[in-house]
């Protein structure tokens, strides 16, 4: 192979694994960080304008910061995990709290709490940010185009989140470079937040003028173009009748005088492609991360994760910008919540095993997330259980009801805990997965008893390969370390979420 024909190796390699594919989400990291300008997103397409090696050779910047290629995600997840907590659904994170913008025309506008909204005009006002990057609405449909916000009365023309590609990230790179910014928030869906702490990883330029970064709650985005043609020919209804689309059991098509619900299975086969097998519904590396509390109309769930999103969050509140609450006030709320981000998680698993199962290929950065590589593997082995596990396990007894275990889930925001008897000895486990399916009406008298799971169980000094093994083998979220003598007698807890970390940060180990 000449030099030549590498010049391009990293372009090809993004064009074969990642936009022939079709997994392209147009993000436009790619573009905005293409030191010749070689890339552009024009309609719904990413476009290769110009041979890039006349200028440069093997440059790799456009195939590491893509977010569905493995490269730099191990070192993107180091910007959140200094946070204290960390949850299967939930991520890393500080806090976990409803909130909403004290302001009613905020709250009336983004058709949520305004959240969002609240802290950027806060934090502009303060000058602890310069400008916004967000996605704003076109006024003839529901289509989403990016936005450089510079002051507060700008951000009102982008106070609501919808479901469709934006490239906020190019939209970034112009910010820096035409407007000179230098404290910029960036408001972005879980993929477009990924693809800018990899530009941070990349240490490219312009991430130099990065602030804060808020991330949106999103299960997918859609080809607009399909999504709006099934809505014409199906409801009758017209693009530029469409004010909002917004998620409960079914997607809601919001019109000014009724609301039109489509099923999740139908509005699915207008998904995009990348969206299918991604995991992240809260988006895991940003600062904040935000999204509906449903069934609350006019609060959010907010997730703080990194020391400069609590600042941003705890300026908003003493500027009476924001008010919060304990989300625990609320159970329901974060049932659904875990609801959402297990579906989108087991979903993406599903679309995953289907694609390998006939031959179909699968985002390099899914399968990096999702399975351990051989020298991971042999890092597990080398690891007793011991040193992974967690110590303080909390339990409820067998005659604790339904709605009781969904308010400790909502105030601890663990997802499964281990069942003890009158004796306290381990009697099973019990998981949000077996207590969801119980109607609301009975679970103020339903017992956990009856529900629990035969509890997957693992000894200290068995390898932290071996809990892995056992979760894979009985499809299970975590296994209990007990006592050898006494199989009864719980010592801690490992999860896969252990798993992963030990696997990013094994540094941490205890």
């Amino acid at each position: 192979m000449t030099e030549k024909e590498n010049a391009l190796i990293a372009y090809d390699e993004l064009r074969r694994t990642i936009i022939q594919p079709g997994f392209c989400t147009l993000c436009g990291a790619c573009e905005a960080a293409c030191p010749v300008h070689a890339l552009k997103i024009e309609g719904d397409k990413l476009q290769h304008v110009q041979d890039c090696s006349e200028n440069l050779e093997f440059c790799p910047i456009c195939y590491d910061v893509c977010p569905h290629t493995e490269a730099l995600l191990l070192e993107a997840l180091g910007f959140v995990t200094d946070a204290p907590y960390r949850r299967e659904s939930l991520g890393n994170y500080r806090d976990v709290v409803l909130a909403q913008a004290l302001n009613p025309v905020l709250r009336k506008l983004s058709h949520g709490g305004g959240v969002i909204t609240a802290v950027l005009m806060d934090s502009i006002q303060k000058k602890f940010i310069d400008s916004a990057i967000v996605s704003e609405e076109t006024t003839s449909s529901p289509k989403l185009q990016p936005s450089i916000s510079l002051v507060p009365d700008d951000i009102l023309s982008a106070v609501d989140a919808g479901f469709f590609p934006s490239a906020v990230a190019k939209a970034f790179g112009k910010a820096v470079h035409e407007y000179g910014k230098t404290r910029i928030a960036f408001v972005g869906t879980p993929c477009q937040v990924l693809a800018l702490r990899k530009l941070e990883c990349w240490e490219h330029k312009i991430t130099g003028s990065l602030k804060l970064v808020i991330g949106l709650m999103c299960l997918w985005s859609f080809s607009l173009k399909k999504l709006l043609e099934n809505i014409r020919k199906n409801y009758g209804i017209k693009p530029n009748e469409i004010q909002k689309i917004s998620l409960d059991n079914d997607y809601m098509v919001h019109l000014k005088d009724r609301v039109i619900k489509i099923p999740v299975d139908e509005a699915r086969r207008h998904i995009l492609k990348g969206c299918l097998t991604c995991t992240d519904y809260t988006a895991q590396l940003a600062d904040i991360s935000v999204g509906s509390a449903h069934p609350l109309d006019d609060w959010s769930i907010v997730i703080v994760r990194t020391k400069i999103g609590e600042e941003a969050i705890e300026e908003a509140i003493k500027s009476g910008a924001i008010q919060t609450k304990k989300l625990e006030q609320t159970p329901e709320v974060f049932t659904h919540l875990v609801e959402i981000a297990n579906f989108k998680r087991e979903s993406a698993r599903k679309e995953i095993d289907k694609s390998k199962a006939t031959g179909k290929p699968v985002p390099p950065a899914t399968q990096r997330l999702l399975h351990p590589i051989p020298k991971e593997l042999s890092l597990l082995s080398s690891l007793s259980v011991s040193h992974i596990m967690t110590s303080d396990v909390m339990a409820v007894s067998s005659d604790t009801t339904v709605d009781e275990l969904l308010g400790m889930m909502a105030k601890f925001h663990h997802t499964g805990y281990p069942v003890l008897d009158e004796k306290k000895k381990l009697a099973g486990v019990v998981s949000f997965d077996d207590i969801i399916r119980i109607d609301p009406g009975k679970r103020c008298t339903t017992k956990v008893d009856g529900l629990k799971q035969k509890a997957q169980t693992i000894y200290p000094d068995d390898s932290a390969l071996s809990a892995y093994e056992r979760m894979i083998e009985h499809n299970t979220g975590r296994v209990l370390v007990v006592e050898r003598q006494d199989p009864s007698k719980i010592l801690g807890i490992v999860t896969k979420t252990d798993i992963m970390q030990t696997l990013r940060w094994p540094m941490k180990l205890k």
